[in-house]
């Protein structure tokens, strides 16, 4: 059943309780004229962020939410998912039911493999936290079939248990895995009364195996008020709200290095956590998801990007940031900030609208697409939905089919067909978005849609769903009842992939093992994003869904349609 388009008053909020914000950034020690500094230089380095907020002396110092981003927005936090988990072993390990020397074999007998029993059996919860465990389950496995612990059981061996850092995903999936197993719940729901629920957050929603068990390496969902609670709590050594979350000792040892990476940056890796020395450590994700504390300057910042490439922009900025803090001596005067922070749009779509005269013509009619069988083949069905929001999930939906258009006079309705599911989206005809929820890929979405006509036989449809990194383009190209689509995303998937390309090098101890490896990588890059070829069928279908007032989204509107949400 197709979803119709909700206002943004509809959404979900995540978060019951709200950080307090300082009245100026100079209440809390922190010069307006830094915060300036640190967004010119992100945005000078192209750093592709969609959420910064700054925080010390237990406020809100600064925030920048770039529209269609918002502080109520969830958001992909990829391996900040980590840090939670390592919060949860911490708690798990505190009410006794694991200690950091429980083994995988202890909790999971029946997935010991016979083939280096001995060796399995001394995996414990400390080199799973470590990234120490000695497995290295395959970057390509899919993740839409199969049981997850027995393909990490099954996988291969790069080193002896302890011996070596190498970063792996599903170390942290095992994690969860025992926490469930030992305690009888979901790590959300072990987590709801214990992490979530103190922090004023609705427990988020996270991504699983098939049987219900949380990915735990990636896939949650938080938005930049939860995220920021969070590392606000972790930055106070546990503390929110007066009450000791996690325990204090135990995050004294997440926060510190515990193992070498090698990385120059870096001194080491505590317990899912990065260092920078013994006052610095962060939770980082992929593609710009970071959480940075200081502890002995009482301040913590967090970030939600979509950059590809490095995150010394923003790590050089938070040091100048701190040098700026440290050297302050309240003399210097307050700006006023609100402009500038509410005035940074991450998108900006075409003015300059053009209607075409086949609208008539494809009006309520559904174009049917030939699967592609390359992208198929390699367990990558193309989707609405950009790569990086479906690649490590169970449901990778995919296969866009059936599409729809009921054109109206400034926007459109857009129905389309992946697998089982059938989705319907507003598109802006008018150069603004609007607002839709959908489930696709199993996932509850909020996309921002537009659409503009590049010329009388190519349609451009803008789909930002905003809890991911990306903004996909479709672009569709009629001649005759023949129809091209052309799909690109933004980041490039060539950008986006290349950042995850270490993982796969992982895998290879050999040279030809590691250009098989690229080519393989390489393959799967340029046959995610093919063209795909349709046809127009001539009978008209009944509009997808049924009209109700509409919304228009505009960045000029954005800050008012927040307020009204928190009102209500």
């Amino acid at each position: 059943m197709a979803e119709a388009a909700l206002t943004r008053s509809e959404a979900i909020v995540y978060d019951t309780v709200k950080l307090p914000r300082a009245a100026c950034p100079e209440e809390v020690g922190v010069p307006s004229s830094a915060v300036r500094e640190l967004i010119e230089s992100l945005e000078d380095a192209d750093y592709n962020y969609h959420s910064i907020m700054i925080m010390r002396g237990g406020k809100v110092a600064a925030e920048c939410h770039r529209f269609p981003f918002s502080v109520n927005t969830p958001h992909i936090v990829y391996s900040i998912s980590k840090s939670v988990t390592s919060c949860a072993v911490g708690i798990a390990v505190e009410e006794g039911y694991l200690t950091l020397d429980t083994t995988i074999a202890e909790v999971f007998p029946e997935f010991v493999p016979e083939k280096d029993a001995e060796k399995f059996g001394k995996i414990r919860v400390r080199h799973l936290l470590t990234m120490t465990s000695g497995k290295m389950p395959s970057y390509f496995a899919d993740k839409t079939k199969g049981e997850w612990i027995r393909q990490y059981a099954e996988s291969k061996w790069y080193a002896e248990p302890g011996e070596e850092f190498r970063y792996i995903n599903e170390n942290i999936y095992m994690l969860c895995a025992m926490i469930r197993r030992l305690t009888g719940q979901t790590v959300s729901e072990y987590l709801t009364p214990r992490l979530w629920e103190p922090l004023g957050i609705e427990t988020p929603y996270w991504e699983t195996d098939e049987n219900g068990t949380e990915s735990g390496g990636w896939g949650l969902f938080l938005t930049p008020e939860s995220f920021a609670k969070f590392a606000l709590m972790l930055q106070q050594g546990g503390v929110f709200g007066g009450k000791q979350i996690v325990p204090k000792m135990y995050l004294e040892k997440a926060s510190l290095p515990q193992v070498a990476t090698g990385e120059s940056s870096r001194t080491g890796y505590g317990y899912c956590f990065w260092t920078f020395n013994e006052f610095e450590y962060m939770g980082v994700g992929v593609y710009g998801q970071v959480a940075y504390m200081r502890k002995d300057m009482d301040l913590c910042v967090i970030a939600l990007s979509g950059i590809t490439g490095s995150n010394d922009p923003l790590y050089d900025g938070i040091h100048a940031l701190a040098d700026r803090i440290r050297n302050f001596d309240g003399t210097e005067k307050a700006e006023d900030l609100t402009d500038f922070l509410g005035n940074r749009p991450l998108d900006v779509l075409p003015q300059e609208i053009q209607r075409s005269p086949l609208e008539q013509t494809i009006h309520n009619k559904v174009i049917r697409f030939a699967k592609p069988i390359a992208a198929n083949l390699i367990g990558f069905p193309p989707s609405v939905l950009p790569l990086v929001a479906v690649y490590m999930t169970k449901d990778r939906a995919g296969n866009m089919d059936r599409f729809q258009f009921d054109f109206h006079e400034n926007y459109a309705l857009f129905q389309w067909r992946e697998g089982d599911e059938v989705c319907c989206i507003r598109l802006g005809l008018d150069g603004k978005y609007r607002i839709s929820r959908v489930t696709l890929a199993g996932t509850r979405y909020t996309i921002y849609g537009a659409a503009d006509w590049e010329d009388e036989e190519t349609l451009h449809l803008y789909i930002r769903p905003v809890e991911c990194l990306c903004i996909r383009h479709l672009l569709l190209k009629f001649s005759g009842k023949k129809v091209e689509l052309t799909s690109r995303t933004e980041p490039s998937l060539e950008n986006i992939m290349s950042d995850v390309r270490f993982t796969v090098d992982q895998m290879f101890h050999t040279r030809p093992g590691r250009e098989f490896g690229g080519m393989l990588f390489d393959s799967i890059r340029k046959i995610a994003e093919p063209t795909m070829h349709g046809d127009l069928l001539d009978k008209v279908e009944k509009a997808p869904v049924s009209e109700e007032e509409e919304k228009i989204v505009e960045p000029e509107t954005a800050e008012k349609t927040e307020t009204e949400e928190e009102s209500e």
